[in-house]
């Protein structure tokens, strides 16, 4: 046994002889509202949810260092900040008939999570309440579970060591990648697999990505993951190989054979290594970026960034449909439009890189009021629409071949070092920078007219209830006591004059 192995070993029957010494947490719960769980989802993978006429959405980013004994995240009596929410929504948009659906602490360190809606299930993923032979709660460790939509019934998936950890949910099997390994377990309406299976050992780079919109039953080329493998210590082929799985038999998509050679006899420099960048969906498809390099007489050499676009039931590499976008090596993009080129928006001076027909680069220079965060870009003939913060502002940006203006949206205060804000029609659902709850916006009040702008003001998700505390009648519903004396101590009542 390999002192790795003996370590995990180790950590495993802590966690357990720990585990002996905690009470049991129920999970009864519920039912909260009706469901409908043939309806289509919105918003997949996210902050917030819709399925039909319910949105589901967390309730603020909460602290692991919050939980110091196993019951401060036990199911029904965790915190409310962090706990799931499910409201109705109104013909006009409006949150109604709001309530607590799963009562305990979503978290994970990985910035691209969220939670996840299929079926008559939501997917999500919560610190867990096992404590170790000291009695210290191990939150390091992540569980994986699943609760109905109105809250009755509750099955834990799995349970992984990590806060970061990659993953993503489809509507049969949680994928997930730690240590080198992809991984997966099952699961059907019913029940769980007792144990997760390898998809694939020795990964060197992985790029998870997921369809925002689900349809009951219906599988989507846009939940495919994409991995990259080196070859064998021994071998003579340079490079390595991609491949693509959306939790089933990994479908090889390049290897040293892919660009005309074949193999260890054949030119290295027909052998490149790929580096996975970027994967973002269109209504057709999803694009895939990656840049390539290769070694020549021992010095490596960067062929550039390159995008092609995947579409169908799965996943098919054609060197054909290969676009060039960029002689360098990109390592963040954000997708406009392949016939728009590619946007690097990484500082104040960022940049949009377009090849020419004749091979040569034209580097447009885009300058921002500050380093921007990329929140939506919206691609239309005129142009692409860019949503983005900067400075916890939430800013708005036309790119056109004319110089355009960025525009500010809010005076709102949006977090962005977490979960993403995320649109969910017109409205901006985000983490509130000051409160650290879910607020969100309605992109419709936003005016900008000559001589009359309206900026865009968050309210609390969630709610309020009547209070004769604050300024204007009004304190949040589902936040915690220490949190309503901050929004009380904000909102004071003004004094009579």
């Amino acid at each position: 046994m390999t002192k790795t192995k003996k370590i995990a070993l180790i950590l495993a029957v802590v966690l357990v002889i720990g585990a002996l010494f905690a009470a049991c947490q129920s999970y009864k719960w519920g039912p909260v509202g009706t469901t409908d769980g043939n309806a289509d989802v919105v918003n997949n993978g996210s902050l917030a949810v819709q399925q039909g006429k319910y949105l589901y959405y967390v309730n603020g980013m909460d602290s692991t260092s919050n939980i110091s004994k196993p019951e401060d995240n036990y199911f029904g009596k965790a915190s409310v900040k962090g706990s799931i929410m499910k409201s109705e929504i109104a013909e006009d948009g409006t949150l109604s008939n709001t309530a607590v659906v799963v009562p305990k602490m979503f978290y994970t360190g990985y910035t691209g999570g969220g939670i996840y809606i299929f079926g008559d299930w939501i997917y999500y993923v919560t610190p867990t309440t096992k404590t170790d032979n000291s009695g210290v709660v191990q939150v390091s460790y992540l569980e994986y579970y699943r609760t109905k939509t109105d809250g009755t019934e509750t099955q834990q998936i799995t349970m992984v060591e990590g806060s970061t950890v990659e993953y993503v949910f489809t509507d049969d099997a949680l994928l997930y990648y730690t240590s080198n390994t992809l991984y997966k377990v099952g699961y059907t309406a019913d029940k769980v697999d007792k144990d997760a299976t390898v998809i694939a050992e020795s990964v060197t780079d992985v790029l998870f990505n997921h369809a925002s919109t689900y349809k009951k039953g219906q599988a989507s080329i846009e939940d495919y993951v994409y991995y990259t493998q080196s070859y064998d210590s021994d071998s003579l082929l340079s490079g390595n190989k991609v491949y693509a799985t959306d939790g089933g038999e990994p479908v090889l998509l390049a290897d040293s054979k892919t660009y005309g050679t074949d193999g260890a006899d054949a030119s290295k420099d027909k052998q490149y290594s790929f580096t996975l960048v970027k994967a973002a969906n269109e209504s057709d498809g999803v694009v895939v970026y990656y840049s390539k390099s290769s070694t020549v007489n021992g010095t490596s050499e960067t062929a550039g960034t390159f995008a092609i676009k995947f579409s169908g039931e799965k996943p098919a590499f054609d060197t054909t449909k290969e676009v060039k976008v960029s002689i360098d090596a990109l390592t963040s993009v954000t997708h406009i439009g392949l016939s728009n080129g590619v946007l690097v928006a990484t500082a104040a001076t960022s940049y949009v890189y377009k090849m020419n027909e004749d091979g040569t680069q034209t580097k447009e220079t885009l300058t921002f009021s500050g380093t921007p965060t990329v929140v939506k870009a919206d691609v239309e003939e005129s142009g692409v629409t860019l949503y983005y913060v900067i400075s916890n502002k939430l800013m708005k940006r036309v790119i056109t071949d004319e110089v355009s203006v960025e525009i500010n949206m809010s005076g709102a205060e949006i977090n962005t070092t977490w979960l993403a804000p995320t649109f969910v029609g017109d409205r901006l659902f985000y983490i509130d920078n000051t409160y650290s709850y879910t607020f969100m916006v309605n992109m419709s009040d936003f005016v900008f007219e000559p001589n009359n702008v309206v900026l865009l003001e968050g309210k609390f998700a969630s709610g309020y209830v009547s209070s004769d505390k604050t300024e204007d009648g009004t304190i949040p519903k589902f936040i915690t006591d220490t949190d309503k004396e901050t929004y009380i101590t904000n909102n004071p009542v003004k004094e009579e004059e």
